[in-house]
């Protein structure tokens, strides 16, 4: 128990200082900047910037194996799986006079984990800093295209909205226009074809991408907003606990069925017990599902990962 303690210590005390750090920015508002323009340019350099570096920096260092394909693959099951387990929620939303709005939010908040914000320093605390490749391979290969094919398909079917439906080739332009899936092919073609940075480059992408955790992790602070829970607190730790619970339940038996190497099933799970994905947030505002009830989910989602990671490693 001792073990677990410290593994928690390692893995959460770092993260939630930074977490705290950004909530107390939402309300110091640096230099005039309001908290949607701090929140907003954070964001953009990290997507653009380091989150790019970061691939650069761990992908074309590691050793390709099947993990490459088997940690998104078993993902994805439990991204479907928490999705879909929304769906029990909808009768309630109904009888409370919501619709689909509501439950396209529900549907991407508890597929979707926060890989990058949490799943990244965690799993390098708790497997080292190569362990990063088990994010990077889950988010690129799973969690983006899941949230840029079906996440944009709900938002826009499901949204109050009056958008064109979307079709393949809006899907393509949405997914080729984002810096780290151009970052992830260049650096597994590197990797492949023993390509090497020079030092310097190597030094440089090495110190962008260490601000990409630190960076999302203040977006995740100054996105927490908890006087909605009173409002729909309820629903909120039901989606969290399919979130938190059920959709590593399902990667855990997947990836122990499938699986062989112990240290990609630990990895993947963990990754899949990360708390909701921050970035759902922009579809949600941008297409008109419900953002009020997603970001409560959020909040909810980044509390409670606090409690449940400890099972998870008691577990694994």
């Amino acid at each position: 128990m001792a073990e677990i303690f410290d593994q928690v210590n390692a893995a959460l005390l770092p993260s939630a200082f930074i977490i705290l750090m950004g909530v107390l920015l939402r309300y110091w508002e640096p230099a005039g900047l309001t908290l949607h323009e701090t929140r907003r340019v954070i964001s953009t350099l990290v997507i653009n910037l380091f989150y790019p570096a970061l691939i650069f920096s761990v992908i074309p260092n590691v050793t390709l194996s099947g993990d490459i394909f088997s940690a998104p693959m078993v993902s994805n099951v439990g991204i479907v799986v928490g999705m879909l387990a929304c769906w029990v929620f909808y009768p309630w939303l109904k009888r409370q006079g919501l619709g689909k709005p509501e439950l396209g939010a529900l549907m991407l908040v508890c597929g979707l984990g926060n890989i990058i914000s949490l799943g990244v320093p965690l799993l390098q605390a708790m497997q080292g800093d190569e362990a990063a490749r088990f994010a990077i391979y889950v988010d690129i290969m799973a969690i983006t295209p899941m949230l840029w094919i079906v996440g944009l398909w709900i938002a826009i079917e499901w949204g109050d909205n009056n958008e064109q439906k979307q079709t393949p080739l809006r899907f393509i332009k949405s997914l080729l226009s984002l810096p780290p899936i151009w970052a992830f092919v260049v650096a597994i073609l590197m990797n492949i074809y023993d390509i090497s940075l020079p030092l310097f480059l190597q030094k440089g992408t090495t110190m962008l991408g260490n601000i990409t955790m630190s960076g999302m992790l203040l977006v995740v602070g100054m996105s927490l907003s908890f006087g909605s829970l009173r409002k729909h607190k309820g629903i909120a730790i039901l989606a969290s606990a399919v979130k938190l619970l059920v959709v590593p339940a399902v990667v855990y038996f997947t990836a122990n069925a499938t699986m062989t190497d112990v240290k990609t099933i630990h990895a993947t799970v963990l990754v899949a017990a990360t708390p909701s994905m921050m970035a759902t947030m922009i579809l949600s505002e941008r297409y008109g599902l419900n953002t009020e009830l997603l970001s409560t989910v959020l909040v909810a989602s980044t509390a409670l990962f606090f409690i449940t990671l400890p099972i998870w490693l008691v577990v694994l």
